[in-house]
């Protein structure tokens, strides 16, 4: 072997981890890792592994599109797909799902006003932990405390992370230079291939129907507060009423347990600024009541097709 291959061959990715969120970015990075060679070879010339962390709270249409299409796919092209759900043991101790931690001690809620910690508990934090012992036990290197991820880097180089960051959501694309974490800076690197595709949603939404497959719903959770404008409140009001009642049910709880704290808000982050209720938070039920005021006239059908439309949770970085 000439040292001109030698050290091509030793500068390809021997690892890739597609982080998958079964919406339809993270599925577009899929379908192009199997349908277009040269993006394959860009971004996962070997070994690659596909995690999705369950966050106890997907919508059923997520749950259904990883059953009867992303795992029948990933089967028939001999890729390693993996679910991480939480009685699996990567999740963290209160972390178990997104509404356990809500209930667990003092009641809390997901809001646009707190921190968006539940990214990285849910999502990420498990991946990372499946990630380092599925290392482990595939290249047999050390685990525990990020090791393997330390070995495996050492003899094989970064791990390429793959991430789905559509064009025209760059604000939530990390800073690397701020991460602090010392591991993932020499273990990780964070790519996000549909940037550099120039890729938006509405051009993975083009490829995923132009293969021919089905158009997965964009990922979020259920209750997710960044999913709270009024288009969306009548979508989940509508569609799953009893999923609806249950997230005003956490978010009651919250403001019943801290009722001492000054301002006290639930899921929109907002308070009554004028009236009897001045300085009470804005609740769900009155996001839904103003959403039924500015709808009227607006069907099911409507609602679907915006929802299937719009990406969500564009705050959250990685």
């Amino acid at each position: 072997m000439s040292q001109n291959l030698f050290e091509s061959k030793q500068q390809q990715t021997k690892l890739t981890i597609l982080s998958m969120g079964l919406g339809q970015d993270s599925v577009t990075i899929l379908l192009k890792l199997i349908h277009d060679k040269t993006f394959k070879n860009n971004y996962a010339p070997n070994d690659l592994l596909v995690l999705f962390a369950d966050t106890g709270n997907e919508h059923p249409m997520t749950y259904k599109y990883q059953d009867d299409v992303v795992i029948p796919l990933c089967k028939k092209h001999n890729i390693e797909f993996v679910s991480i759900t939480s009685d699996m043991g990567y999740h963290g101790n209160n972390w178990h799902s997104l509404t356990e931690q809500w209930s667990s001690g003092n009641p809390t809620i997901g809001s646009v006003a707190y921190p968006k910690s539940c990214t990285h508990r849910l999502k990420l934090d498990p991946q990372y932990r499946y990630a380092e012992k599925w290392i482990s036990s595939k290249y047999n290197l050390p685990h525990g405390r990020k090791k393997a991820f330390k070995s495996f880097s050492s003899y094989y180089g970064k791990i390429k992370w793959l991430i789905g960051i559509a064009k025209g959501e760059e604000s939530r694309v990390a800073d690397a230079s701020k991460e602090t974490a010392m591991w993932k800076r020499k273990s990780i690197e964070v790519s996000y291939p549909l940037l550099d595709e120039a890729m938006d949603r509405t051009s993975c939404q083009a490829y995923i129907t132009e293969l021919g497959y089905e158009l997965p719903m964009p990922s979020n959770c259920m209750f997710c507060p960044f999913a709270c404008s009024h288009i969306e409140i009548l979508w989940l009001h509508k569609t799953y009423p009893n999923k609806f009642n249950e997230w005003v049910e956490h978010e009651q709880n919250k403001l019943d347990a801290h009722t001492h704290v000054e301002k006290n808000l639930g899921v929109s982050g907002k308070l009554h600024k004028t009236g009897d209720r001045e300085g009470k938070a804005f609740t769900l039920l009155d996001v839904l009541d103003e959403a039924k005021k500015k709808y009227p006239d607006m069907t099911l059908e409507d609602l679907q097709a915006y929802k299937w439309s719009h990406g969500h949770c564009v705050t959250s970085k990685y």
